[in-house]
């Protein structure tokens, strides 16, 4: 059934055979595009969820349901190549989140946290440390700065000379990249793979273009790949986790290293990526170790790491239920997952956490 603007429609999930209740939301409107799936009808907390340069609502979609099939209510955000928002991963305003934030409040709930992959977690983690209203950040294959933004499409994809983000109408500080053409095909068929981690590597990063995550008001998990051959979320993640470190971040944050899943840091893979690369093609069953413990480790994150708030919780002080240990946050509870066809699994010991 297609949906009307701004409107309630129904539609059947066939992985779970409920029916259930879902919104969409339109840029004209709410000032965002957006669907809202509303998991068990809960409202003490929702997700935000974005993918990456990808762009469009594929992806996004898919991993907002995932939240929805486990019962924790989640909004698939759109950020570029959709009907209503840019063409290309330019300019795109971090406003398209703070209008979220505030649709979401209206509609009753009571906490909201942001949950982005590769260029997504680039604007999570932009997005949390200005709207103090956002109060937890999963952050997968992430970035520690904002980078220069792209244009076109396949082989005529190339940098546009412009910030990925803007704000209020201008462009935020960016790192440009000193490549100023990329061949993605040639690339692909010398490596056998998605492999651009060259170009993401050349890049001039300057202060100004820093993500300063001290500022998010909130728990912070990072996901990130040894396997990595689009960017380095594993070098970002370490360099944000000393950041927090030093600055005494009062909030629990992790950083998980994944031994062999790809930079698509997904809870199902598509099966363009596992054609994308090889580490996908030549260790399908590790990869799929990694997921399972990467859903489990995004449920756990979400439903016990992330409380309420509790007063007089200062620097270094651990919220009830949670113990500090070293300089990781741990605790005992096992979390589950549900799947697309509704089995349960249990979190996996193949991740590494830093």
């Amino acid at each position: 059934m297609r949906a009307k603007k701004g409107k309630t429609i129904r539609r059947f999930l066939k992985a779970s055979g409920e029916l259930f209740r879902m919104r969409r939301t339109s840029v004209k409107k709410e000032g965002f595009e957006g669907i809202l799936y509303p998991g068990s009808g809960r409202k003490d907390k929702v997700l935000i969820v974005m993918s990456g340069s990808n762009g469009g609502m594929a992806l996004t979609r898919q991993e907002a349901e995932f939240y929805h099939r486990n019962g924790i209510p989640a909004l698939a955000l759109a950020l570029f190549r959709t009907g209503q928002t840019p063409k290309d991963l330019s300019r795109v305003p971090v406003e398209y989140v703070e209008r979220a934030v505030r649709w979401l409040k209206k509609q009753g709930y009571q906490r909201i946290g942001i949950d982005g992959t590769s260029k997504g977690s680039e604007m999570a983690l932009l997005a949390a440390s200005m709207f103090p209203e956002i109060s937890c950040v999963i952050a997968r294959v992430p970035s520690h700065f904002v980078s220069e933004g792209l244009s076109g499409s396949g082989a005529g994809k190339a940098p546009s000379g412009t910030s990925c983000w803007s704000w209020r109408g201008k462009e935020l500080p960016y790192a440009p990249y000193r490549s100023r053409s990329f061949n993605i095909p040639r690339m692909f068929l010398e490596e056998k793979e998605m492999h651009i981690i060259t170009f993401n590597r050349d890049k001039d990063v300057r202060p100004e273009t820093l993500i300063p995550v001290e500022k998010i008001r909130g728990p912070v998990l990072m996901l990130s790949s040894r396997h990595d051959e689009v960017w380095p979320s594993y070098e970002s993640a370490v360099y944000m986790e000393k950041r927090l470190k030093e600055a005494r971040f009062p909030y629990p944050h992790r950083h998980v290293a994944y031994a062999h899943m790809s930079h698509a840091a997904l809870t199902s893979l598509p099966w363009i990526f596992r054609m994308a690369f090889k580490s996908e093609r030549r260790h399908p069953e590790e990869c799929e170790a990694d997921r399972r413990a990467l859903r489990a480790q995004l449920l756990d994150w979400v439903e016990n790491v992330w409380q309420e708030k509790e007063p007089g919780a200062g620097k270094g002080t651990a919220r009830r239920g949670w113990k500090r240990s070293g300089s990781r946050w741990a605790s005992g509870r096992t979390s589950q997952w549900r799947d697309k066809k509704g089995s349960r699994g249990r979190s996996g010991q193949r991740a590494r956490r830093r």
